[in-house]
């Protein structure tokens, strides 16, 4: 007898093993089922209204026919009527005859046909009682003709009964047939529409069956990519699972690592940079490297290169249209770059400890990002275990070394021991001394190595503050970001409804209306004024936070300088003539046409510098001069004429919300951010902002790129 599984056994392996289906293709599988019933249940409703109608056109067809046979049994009927009047022969009374014998028939099974119409039986009662006429004057007719009357019988014809019974019979059946063929019209257009029904629901059924299969085979193929991702990612830990094992050095470590991610990831060329025992990041593996690159223990900096940036953010950089020479990937037949190029840091409990750098002629799939992220932790354990490994290593040799010190020392106190005793049996004073000094070399010895102790201890106490060095580095630099978060976020929740303020305020002051008094408008022209400074220091702070916060990307491109500087030109003759100012713009005749940087920061940066410049001077001019400031650098300064800068408070303007002094502050104005921004841009465009300035003289503030 077979055994049947229990429902509660199958529940557990539902359990363990998932459902025999993934939820949404077991959707799309269900749906398809209820789309096929309601096809079939809307097609056998088409059907049946197809036969109904088929039927009904069919019943109107069958009235018209017997319509027309009934008028032609009649017809028949007054024919033979005719030809036994005008012969006297009784051979033509059989036409008449068989129609008399048949019409009963035909207007029973009429009205049968016509059962569900009022108004054709009304008709066929009609239509029975002219016919009664009819044939009761053809059989008047034939009576006196049977009797040999033929002038009497003649005389009856001529009294035209006949023929307007005839007209009536007539115009009765044509009634009865045009309302049987308008319903045959009806019931034909009911028939159509049943087809065009019948063909739209095929149609549609069809085309809603190839959507769900569609989409449960796109459900299915996802579900199985993901399943397939999701097995290779696993495959690639425990591929790199395994290369770690052991006890390995970091150089080993650092090329198991590299070349199974190479293989893995399928990458053509890498290199992998570990941290060392000192946290200094040198290069320890690398992949199919040219010879030129081959060579190992190249140190890195944080924030030097991309490498480097990849350090310090601690984010991964996907490179696309890598430029050539980047990390090329050659063979013995020849070289070429790499299109794409992954910078992923590998860090465990929130320090990066490794970098990996890959070239890939392919693209790289967001799969591999998954892979890498996978991977991190282990990674950055074996590396962080690998770092234990030396550390220990280097203490056991120390304490190596001073047990080999030690027992060379007592060596030497045992000879030393052996010629007292020598000595001893010649002179009991000397051996009282020697054996003085001996008990003096064995405190020595005690103190020694309570030092050793005392040294080991230090070294434990170093070790953990170390720790904690770098937990708060790492809680400082996480409080840091917060706050970058926390000032853009505000920022830009201030400014919704503080540009409402400023277009109430801007309302107001254009006073259309011509309500307000002057005193009004000018309170509303203070507030709309107010609200523009506002806006301008939430502004410079969304700028400040952006820049912290690691979120502002350099753009570069071909900047024509002139046409540049043409720009701040005329941004800012009206400035500097509403100030009676002279403003002028300058390229020496050696500074390149072309600049290639980012030309909305380098604009940034300028009007910031430009802007304080006209906001601190009262008289005099203000220079834009651009001019080289060094091989391959390119200088741009703006010199006034204004109150100028004392030496001492010439590093403290560029700190955010500092100004030159509290007097200054309070007359110009401004919120202190402007310079802070300005040098931060600049040296997002690799280069900075130097400041030379003497009270009373001016100021000249440089950007060099």
């Amino acid at each position: 007898m077979p055994m049947t599984p229990s429902p509660a056994k199958d529940a557990r392996r539902a359990a363990r093993f998932g459902p025999a289906l993934p939820r949404a293709t077991f959707v799309g599988f269900a749906l398809a089922a209820v789309a096929v019933l309601a096809i079939a249940l809307l097609s056998y409703r088409t059907l049946r209204t197809r036969s109904e109608a088929s039927a009904r056109v069919t019943h109107t067809l069958e009235v018209v026919e017997s319509l027309e046979g009934l008028l032609s049994t009649v017809k028949d009927a007054e024919t033979g009527q005719r030809g036994f009047l005008l012969t006297g022969g009784a051979s033509y009374l059989d036409p008449y005859v068989s129609a008399k014998d048949s019409l009963p028939g035909r207007l029973e099974h009429l009205r049968q046909l016509t059962a569900d119409n009022v108004s054709q039986q009304q008709r066929l009662t009609r239509l029975e009682r002219a016919i009664q006429v009819k044939f009761a004057e053809l059989q008047q007719t034939i009576d006196l003709q049977l009797k040999g009357d033929n002038r009497e019988a003649l005389a009856v014809v001529r009294e035209d009964r006949g023929i307007v019974a005839m007209k009536d019979i007539r115009d009765t059946v044509e009634e009865m047939e045009l309302e049987e063929r308008k319903l045959l019209a009806e019931r034909n257009a009911g028939f159509q529409a049943s087809s065009r029904l019948f063909l739209l629901v095929t149609w549609a059924g069809s085309a809603l069956l190839l959507v769900l299969i569609g989409m449960a085979g796109y459900i299915a193929s996802r579900d199985f990519r993901t399943r397939s991702i999701e097995a290779w990612i696993q495959s690639g830990q425990n591929a790199l699972s395994q290369a770690m094992q052991g006890e390995q050095r970091l150089e080993q470590l650092g090329d198991n690592v590299l070349r199974v991610l190479a293989t893995t990831l399928e990458a053509q060329v890498g290199a992998l940079y570990l941290a060392d025992t000192d946290h200094r990041f040198r290069r320890v593996a690398g992949y199919a490297l040219p010879a030129d690159f081959e060579a190992k223990g190249d140190l890195l900096r944080s924030g030097e290169g991309l490498v480097g940036q990849a350090l310090k953010e601690g984010r991964a950089f996907h490179l696309r249209d890598v430029p050539e020479g980047y990390l090329p990937v050659s063979s013995s037949l020849g070289q070429a770059p790499s299109r794409h190029v992954l910078i992923a840091p590998i860090h465990v409990d929130g320090q990066v400890n490794a970098v990996a750098e890959l070239g890939f002629l392919q693209p790289i799939h967001p799969s591999d990002l998954e892979l890498l992220q996978r991977v991190s932790p282990s990674i950055g354990v074996a590396v962080r275990a690998s770092h234990d490994r030396a550390r220990l290593e280097a203490l056991l040799a120390e304490t190596r070394r001073q047990a080999e010190e030690l027992q060379a020392q007592q060596e030497e106190l045992r000879v030393s021991n052996e010629e007292i005793e020598e000595q001893s049996r010649v002179l009991e004073e000397s051996q009282m001394r020697m054996m003085t000094q001996q008990e003096e070399l064995e405190e020595t010895n005690t103190q020694l190595e309570e030092q050793a102790r005392q040294l080991e201890n230090q070294r434990d106490d170093l070790a953990l503050a170390q720790v904690s060095l770098t937990q708060k580095a790492t809680e400082l630099e996480r409080t840091n970001r917060y706050k970058s978060e926390f000032l853009a976020n505000m920022s830009h929740e201030l400014r919704t409804p503080l540009n409402s303020s400023l277009i109430l305020a801007k309302l107001l002051a254009d006073n259309k209306e011509g309500n307000l008094t002057a005193e009004q408008v000018k309170f509303a022209q203070t507030i709309s004024a107010a609200g523009n400074d506002l806006l301008a220091l939430i502004n410079d702070i969304l700028d400040l936070s952006r820049i912290e916060s690691g979120k502002v990307e350099v753009q570069p491109e071909p900047v024509v300088l002139r046409r540049f500087l043409e720009g701040l030109d005329r941004a800012f003759q009206p400035v500097a003539q509403q100030k009676s100012l002279h403003f002028s713009c300058t390229v020496a005749p050696d500074v390149p046409p072309t600049l290639e940087t980012d030309p909305q920061r380098l604009g940034q940066v300028l009007k910031n510098l430009l802007a304080n410049a006209f906001k601190f001077t009262e008289q005099g001019e203000v220079a834009l001069t651009v001019s080289t400031a060094g091989p391959g650098l390119v200088g741009f300064s703006v010199r006034d004429s204004g109150i100028g800068i004392p030496p001492e408070l010439q590093d403290v303007i560029f700190e955010a919300f500092r100004q030159a002094d509290g007097s200054t502050h309070r007359k110009y104005g401004g919120t202190g951010l402007g310079l802070s921004i300005s040098r931060d841009l600049a040296r997002l465009l690799g280069g900075d902002v130097t400041v030379r300035s003497t009270p009373g003289e001016g100021s000249t503030f440089t950007l060099i790129l």
